[in-house]
C-alpha cells in the first residue's frame, strides 16, 4: 500500500506542487561579485585534499589506514571552516542566504532540502544528515565563487584556477605514471574531465577575451591525464548540442534524438563492450588499458544490476548517500560477496548518477535529477548560440559522463562545483524569472554562427 501510494503521490508532488513550489521560493537577487580568494581556498582544497591522502589497499576487506582517518578529520574541518566562511557572509550581506533560491540554482537547493528529508527513512540517518549539510554547504560556497556580474569574463579563468589545482595535487602520480609510459590517465580522476571538457567548450564555443591556446591546451591536458574511456566516449556530446542548439525545428528535433541515442548507446557500451571486438580492440590500445578491464565496463555490468537488486523495492530511497555508501545494509554481505568477489565487497558507489539518485531518494531523486537537468538545459537555450550550444554540450557531457560516476547526485564533488559555474553563467545573462523576448523565426542559415545577445535585465535588490 506504501509503495502504491509513493508511486501515485510523487509524480504528482512533481507534475502540480513543485511549479508552485518553485514560484513561491523564487527569488531575484543580484549576482553577489565576492572577492575569490578565500572561498576558492576552502573549496579546492575540500575537493582535492583526499587526493593527496591517498591510502592502497590489497582487497576491499582492507581496514582504512591513518592517512584516509586524517582526511576524515580535515574534510570535517574544512566543512566547519566553509559554513563559518557563509554565515559571516550573510551576516555582511543577506544576498548571500538569499543566492541559492535564485533561479536556475533552485531545483538543486530544493533537492538537498528533500535529501535532508530522506534522512527519516535513511539507513544510516546521521550519515545523509551530515552529507546533505556538507552538500549544501559546498553548493552554496561554489555559488558564491560564480555569481558574478563579470563571470562570462572569468569563467574560463576560474576554470583553469580549479583545474590546475587538480594538476597540483595529484603532480606526484602523474610523474610516477610518466615514469612507467602512462599518458592516458597517469592520475585517473572520473569527475574531473567533465570539469575540464566545460573549459575547452567554453573555449571553442563562447572564447575568452585572452588565453584561448593556453585554456585549450591546458583543457585537453587535464583532460588527458584525467581521462577514462567513459568521459572520452561521453565526448560525442558535443554533436547532439550543437543540433539542439539550432533555431531551426528540424535540426533542434534530431539533435534530441541524437542525444537520445547517444545515452542508449552509451549504456549499451558500458553493459556490453565485449560484443564490439573491433572497438573494444581499438579502445584499449588507444586508452592504453586492458581488453579485459573495458569489457565489463570495469565492473559495473555486475554491480549495477546489485544495486538495482538491493534497491528496487525501496521507492522512496534509503537516504541520500548512504543508499548508495552502505548498499552492504540493503542486501545480504555474503550475496554480494558471491556476485561480485570478495575483494569487492565495499564498494561505496553506483558509479552511475541516476543510480545514486534513486539509490538515494528513489522516485524522488529520479525526478530532481530531471528537473535540475532539464531547467538547466532550458534556461541555458535562452542564450545566444555560442552560450547555447556550451550549455548543452555541458549538460549532455554531464550526463553522460554521469553514467560511470556519481556525478552530481551522491555527494558534493567537482562536478557539482562545475554546475553551480553553469548555472551562473546562465543567470547572469538573463533575467531573474528566465524570460526573454520571443526569437522571431529564422531561416535554415540559422544552424551557422549569427545570433543575438540576450540584455541583462536584473532589478535592484
Amino acid at each position: 500500500m506504501l509503495n502504491l501510494f509513493l508511486v501515485l503521490a510523487i509524480p504528482i508532488w512533481f507534475v502540480m506542487l513543485y511549479p508552485f513550489a518553485r514560484r513561491r521560493l523564487a527569488v531575484a537577487v543580484r549576482p553577489l561579485d565576492a572577492r575569490l580568494l578565500l572561498p576558492m581556498v576552502l573549496v579546492c582544497t575540500f575537493a582535492f585534499m583526499p587526493l593527496v591522502f591517498t591510502v592502497p589497499r590489497e582487497d576491499g576487506n582492507a581496514v582504512l589506514e591513518e592517512g584516509l582517518s586524517a582526511s576524515n578529520i580535515i574534510t570535517l574541518l574544512l566543512t566547519g571552516l566553509t559554513g563559518l566562511y557563509l554565515f559571516g557572509k550573510i551576516a555582511l550581506d543577506r544576498r548571500v542566504a538569499l543566492l541559492p533560491f535564485a533561479m536556475p540554482y533552485l531545483p538543486f537547493t530544493l533537492m538537498i532540502g528533500m535529501n535532508t528529508l530522506s534522512a527519516a527513512w535513511s539507513i544510516v540517518p546521521t550519515y545523509t544528515l551530515y552529507r546533505s549539510a556538507e552538500l549544501f554547504i559546498f553548493y552554496h560556497a561554489s555559488i558564491v565563487i560564480f555569481d558574478r556580474t563579470d563571470i562570462e569574463r572569468r569563467f574560463a579563468d576560474i576554470l583553469a584556477i580549479i583545474t590546475l589545482a587538480w594538476l597540483a595535487s595529484v603532480t606526484p602520480i602523474i610523474l610516477d605514471s610518466l615514469a612507467h609510459g602512462i599518458v592516458f590517465s597517469a592520475a585517473k580522476n572520473n569527475m574531473m574531465p567533465f570539469v575540464c571538457a566545460m573549459l575547452g567548450f567554453l573555449v571553442v564555443f563562447r572564447p575568452p577575451e585572452r588565453r584561448r591556446r593556453t585554456y585549450f591546451a591546458l583543457a585537453f591536458a587535464g583532460f588527458v591525464i584525467a581521462g577514462s574511456a567513459a568521459s572520452t566516449g561521453a565526448l560525442v556530446a558535443a554533436g547532439p548540442a550543437m543540433l539542439m542548439s539550432s533555431r531551426n525545428r528540424v535540426l533542434r528535433r534530431l539533435g534530441i534524438a541524437g542525444a537520445l541515442t547517444a545515452v542508449a548507446a552509451f549504456v549499451l557500451l558500458m553493459l556490453d563492450l565485449a560484443s564490439f571486438p573491433a572497438l573494444l580492440d581499438l579502445l584499449a590500445t588507444i586508452l592504453q588499458k586492458p581488453a579485459e578491464e573495458l569489457a565489463n565496463g570495469t565492473g559495473r555490468s555486475t554491480f549495477w544490476p546489485t544495486f538495482i537488486a538491493a534497491t528496487q523495492d525501496r521507492l522512496a530511497g534509503s537516504g541520500f548517500s548512504a543508499g548508495d555508501r552502505f548498499i552492504q545494509l540493503l542486501i545480504p554481505t555474503g550475496a554480494l560477496a558471491e556476485t561480485l568477489g570478495r575483494d569487492e565487497v565495499f564498494i561505496t558507489s553506483s558509479h552511475n548518477m541516476f543510480l545514486s539518485a534513486w539509490a538515494g531518494t528513489g522516485m524522488i531523486g529520479i525526478g530532481f535529477a530531471l528537473v535540475v537537468l532539464l531547467t538547466t538545459l532550458s534556461w541555458g537555450m535562452k542564450l545566444d548560440l555560442g552560450g547555447r550550444r556550451f550549455v548543452a554540450s555541458c549538460v549532455l557531457m554531464l550526463v553522460l559522463n554521469g553514467m560511470t560516476t556519481p556525478g552530481i547526485f551522491q555527494d558534493w564533488n567537482v562536478n557539482v562545483l562545475a554546475l553551480a559555474g553553469l548555472l551562473a553563467f546562465i543567470r547572469v545573462q538573463l533575467p531573474p524569472d528566465g524570460r526573454v523576448a520571443a526569437h522571431p523565426r529564422a531561416p535554415a542559415a540559422d544552424t551557422v554562427l549569427m545570433d543575438t545577445a540576450i540584455p541583462n535585465a536584473w532589478p535592484i535588490s
